[in-house]
């Protein structure tokens, strides 16, 4: 069994490295919905609840993979993340995704009066369902609902591009795999790895005729986490580096010409995120997290990323009778 679970952490490493071209738009803030889904695994009848707040600043300028001296444009993104997972038995288990969005854009032209523009609602969610096939390893496949508004305007009444708005208008498939390693030589770490693959569908109602489908996405992390305690109190440091790769949005605006990409779309991003959670008790963890990113090569000029931190609490609520996963 050790070497099936060396090989499957070996996949997820190359996953990182893949160069396949797959995602979506750097520029729309979003919520980073792939990249916070596949809670741990659990004993049967275990419920698990999250709640976490993520920040996502794009205020970093690029064509391809140089960094521009412009900061005319910004962008920030704010969201409020809850999950709830259940474990039926010691092989299925099921978990859900709900958000709530504020989109932000700033533009201050030289010479020119400064253009705010937010959005706020309830964005798209998801539904995962999990299957356990080795020990510490579990594969799942979820549908993305477009729960979230696609059609918002400004106050002048025009509806606003889709990278402004909280939901995509959009039904998705996401693929997942995920799964954690104790190291031999320490037997508090833990390597943990994890891969999504989100297949976009198209919104039809764009602007109400036209039709706008995100990049399809693919995420890979790999990380190292550990375990500390000092007195009573139980720390869990970790580290890890993420991988996302996007395709270029695509849209069709009329019936005479096909779909196309749309320009300053798409790209590659490396990022490194260390994090903490601190176990207040054995059932409830509050943990945090910073996204940075180490590496960028998009397509034509785009805002893109210049930090993320994401924070939150996480709780366990146990059946009565449910009992420690055997191994498989």
């Amino acid at each position: 069994m050790y070497k099936h679970s060396m090989l499957i952490i070996f996949l997820l490493a190359q996953a990182i490295i893949c160069k396949d071209v797959l995602a979506q738009s750097c520029c729309s803030g979003g919520v980073p919905l792939s990249g916070n889904i596949g809670m741990p695994i659990s004993e049967q009848g275990t419920w698990q609840f999250s709640l976490n707040y993520d920040l996502n600043v794009l205020n970093t300028l690029k064509d391809g993979s140089n960094t521009l001296s412009d900061n005319t444009r910004k962008r920030t993104t704010h969201s409020v993340m809850g999950q709830v997972g259940y474990t039926f038995n010691n092989r299925f288990s099921v978990e859900s995704f709900f958000s709530f969005v504020r989109q932000e854009r700033k533009i201050t032209p030289k010479y020119q009066p400064t253009t705010f523009t937010a959005t706020n609602g309830i964005g798209d969610a998801l539904l995962l369902f999990k299957y356990r096939f080795i020990k510490n390893y579990q594969i799942g496949i979820g549908i993305k609902a477009p729960v979230g508004s696609s059609d918002l305007s400004n106050k002048r009444g025009l509806t606003l591009t889709a990278d402004l708005q909280p939901g995509s208008g959009a039904w998705d498939i996401v693929y997942w795999i995920g799964g954690s390693q104790v190291m031999k030589f320490r037997k508090s770490m833990t390597a943990i790895g994890s891969v999504i693959y989100r297949v976009t569908g198209n919104n039809n109602a764009y602007f109400g005729n036209q039709i706008y489908k995100f990049g399809n996405e693919i995420q890979a992390n790999l990380g190292i986490a550990d375990r500390f305690t000092i007195g009573t109190v139980v720390f869990d440091p970790s580290i890890s580096i993420k991988y996302r790769q996007v395709n270029a949005d695509r849209t069709k605006a009329d019936n005479i010409t096909g779909i196309k990409d749309v320009p300053s779309t798409g790209g590659e991003w490396i990022f490194i995120r260390p994090g903490m959670s601190y176990n207040m008790s054995p059932s409830t963890s509050l943990q945090a997290n910073i996204e940075l990113p180490i590496y960028a090569n998009l397509v034509n000029t785009q805002v893109t990323p210049t930090f993320r931190i994401n924070v939150g609490v996480n709780f366990i609520l146990k059946n009565k009778n449910s009992y420690e996963l055997n191994e498989i």
